[in-house]
């Protein structure tokens, strides 16, 4: 906020701060533009009249450079349609008149933010592709040539089916972060970061050596290299989160050069192509290799189970345990994303499904006594086998009669169910051999409540994304409060998946979910030991 009345901008400062807004003051025109260009703030409150620079003068003098996106907003007790007309011709966003109230102040940066978010990428706060066309172009034109970097992410739609999409805005947050602040130290000053206008990916934009002119081919590999290291080193500290091993950092570069008889963006467009390009060589080889990987596990059945406890949050007993497929250990396949990933590109998911049953299914002979063994399905894979019968045969012949009223299958909501006589069909079946059902990920977005009243399971468990921030959600916390109502009303087990805090803990027994499961009461690795109860961890340790 840029206003030379000091008490209405700490009044302001204090309305926006208590919203939740992080608030930069400047009493003076010259004051606001110097934390303007260091600053880059999301939005400008700007007042009319001041001393020395007045509004009209800094609002123009935004429109230069890497603030020329940022929105303003003017204050002013002027409410004349000349003087709104002016404030527009400056280059104004908006224009409250003084004395306003908090509320209308608060509609209109709202409005104000909402309407420039295409300039702006909402996650990261970096200006979209689509809005730093011009400022690229002058960097063509002052230089005769650029590079760009092009920086891409694999394994984000998987990583966000499983944790949710906050776990994901802090991937993108973290690598936007961490490219501006490489500017300096891995690239130049004046170098442009941009993220595209999906979101999904960055583009860098490098000025060329000041000695020769233009970008050399060895520079392009060394900010490359550099910046593969950095982006994978941040993501592994700075986000504590254990399934980030399965996003991979991509990193493309080709040359722009200024053309005469080519249209700037038509030039733009085609070096981007080129770097992707270079991106998807790297990507083939390495889906080559894992293919060959992936055809040693599934002819050898190199897979392991290990155990991750479900305990009850009174006393934190164990209940029984998830039996959760791996590949070799020291394998890039160890993960079971990874696995499933490169089973769908080689059209084999059912047969990498029923080996991860069969190996589960063995394993939970291992279990103690009267403990459940929860194993994971998908429904996809139940509708192929149902008439043959062989899906229930498998664990008929799997599992031995006395263990069978202890093994739960897992049916993975992950995806849309939309043939509910098969799925009863199948169920009437598990059941009729002594097998119980649990719906897995429930309230993740697809069938839901559906899916608990067709296939009416013996246990519910809420999906990641719904426990992950329920201590700070009061519309999680119903959420949750709604569906321990139906499981009381159903006589079903409700299971909170992903508990990975103690305010977590605390907030679910306050709302009255008996069982729990997550990484606070241990780790899923083959290092866990069997034990009757898992206190919480003082600390989680991602694997």
């Amino acid at each position: 906020m840029i206003d030379d009345d000091g008490d209405l901008v700490a009044t302001v400062a204090a309305i926006l701060t208590t919203a939740g807004y992080e608030v930069l003051t400047a009493l003076t025109g010259e004051q606001g533009l110097e934390i303007a260009f260091t600053g880059h703030p999301h939005l400008i409150l700007l007042d009319v009249t001041m001393p020395g620079m007045d509004g009209h003068q800094v609002c123009r003098e935004l429109q230069f450079g890497y603030t020329k996106d940022i929105p303003v907003v003017f204050l002013t007790a002027r409410a004349e349609l000349s003087h709104m007309l002016q404030a527009h011709r400056s280059g104004a966003s908006g224009y409250i008149t003084k004395p306003f109230q908090p509320d209308h102040l608060l509609e209109t940066i709202t409005d104000v933010l909402r309407e420039t978010s295409v300039h702006r990428d909402d996650v990261t706060g970096l200006p979209t592709l689509a809005s730093t066309q011009v400022e690229v172009q002058r960097m063509l034109f002052d230089h005769g040539q650029l590079g760009l970097v092009y920086v891409s992410l694999s394994g984000i739609q998987t990583l966000e089916q499983l944790q949710g999409f906050e776990v994901v805005d802090d991937v993108y947050r973290v690598v936007g972060e961490c490219l501006e602040q490489a500017r300096g130290d891995l690239i130049r000053d004046e170098d442009f970061v941009s993220v595209s206008s999906l979101g999904d990916a960055f583009l860098i934009v490098l000025s060329p050596s000041r000695d020769s002119g233009f970008v050399a081919e060895e520079d392009l590999l060394v900010v490359k290299r550099r910046l593969q290291q950095h982006l994978s080193s941040r993501l592994e500290t700075e986000l504590e989160n254990p399934m980030l091993g399965q996003v991979d950092v991509f990193i493309g570069s080709s040359r722009l050069t200024q053309s005469p008889k080519i249209r700037f963006k038509r030039a733009l467009l085609d070096a981007i192509a080129r770097a992707t390009r270079s991106i998807e060589v790297e990507r083939d080889e390495i889906r080559a290799r894992l293919r060959h990987e992936f055809e040693a596990i599934m002819a050898d059945g190199l897979l392991s189970c290990i155990f991750h406890p479900i305990v009850s949050l009174d006393d934190f007993t164990a209940i029984g345990f998830e039996l959760l497929a791996r590949g070799p250990r020291q394998s890039e396949l160890h993960r079971p994303d990874a696995l499933f990933e490169v089973a769908r590109g080689e059209g084999r998911v059912d047969e990498l499904d029923r080996l991860c049953r069969r190996a589960a299914c063995e394993a939970g002979s291992d279990l103690p006594p009267g403990r459940l063994r929860f194993v994971n399905t998908e429904p996809a894979t139940m509708f192929l086998h149902s008439r043959g019968r062989s899906f229930v045969q498998e664990f008929v012949e799997g599992v031995k009669s006395s263990q069978r009223g202890l093994t739960v299958i897992e049916i993975t909501e992950n995806s849309v169910i939309d043939d509910f006589d098969r799925m009863r069909e199948v169920v009437h079946q598990l059941r009729a051999h002594g097998f119980r059902v649990a719906v897995d990920d429930a309230g993740a977005g697809y069938a839901g409540l559906q899916t608990m009243v067709e296939i009416e399971p013996d246990f519910i468990k809420l999906d990641i994304s719904l426990i992950r921030g329920v201590d700070n959600s009061i519309v999680k916390q119903r959420l949750v409060r709604t569906l321990r109502d139906f499981c009381r009303e159903a006589a079903v087990t409700l299971i909170a998946e992903g508990i990975e805090t103690r305010r977590q803990l605390d907030t679910l027994r306050d709302i009255g979910v008996s069982h729990g499961q997550g990484f606070l009461f241990g780790l899923p690795n083959a290092d866990t030991p069997l034990r009757e109860a898992y206190p919480p961890l003082e600390t989680v340790t991602p694997e």
